[in-house]
């Protein structure tokens, strides 16, 4: 009974010829220096490529559709970012916004409300704070009295 490969090389032993060929043609191609000499094109496209003829010009012409699209969509974020304006949100949230002694108010109940539902002694509120006094400005001495 014949094996697998033995079946694939009898069935491809006909390609042998030419892959022979093909290899004696790209041998045949190489420089002395073993480096394959580069083919010759018929477009233009190769040319364009090349070292010597390229220039930045080329190269942003290269990008047109790149750069079109990307200006288009900074163009579309523009339009979407002038159309919302934040000044009516901002006189909303100033109209709504409660006070300090109001949110200071609203502290104090919930506290309570918190140690009357855990079953704590009730305890007096805390005094308020009280506001440092602000120091005299004639204290403060300048700096070119102080070096006399």
């Amino acid at each position: 009974m014949k094996t697998l490969r033995e079946v694939l090389f009898e069935k491809h032993q006909a390609a042998e010829p030419r892959l022979d060929a093909i290899r004696e043609q790209m041998v045949a191609g190489l420089t002395p220096d073993g480096n394959a000499e580069a083919p010759v094109r018929s477009n233009q496209m190769a040319s364009d490529w090349q070292p010597e003829t390229f220039g930045w010009r080329q190269f942003l012409w290269s990008l047109r559709w790149h750069l079109a699209g990307l200006s288009a969509v900074w163009l579309v974020v523009l339009a979407l970012s002038l159309d919302q304006s934040a000044a009516p949100t901002r006189e909303v949230a100033r109209q709504d916004a409660p006070s300090s002694r109001q949110l200071l108010a609203a502290l104090r109940q919930n506290q309570r409300q918190l140690r009357e539902l855990i079953g704590a002694p009730a305890a007096e509120p805390a005094p308020e704070p009280q506001k440092p006094a602000p120091s005299p400005r004639s204290q403060i001495q300048p700096f070119s009295m102080a070096l006399t």
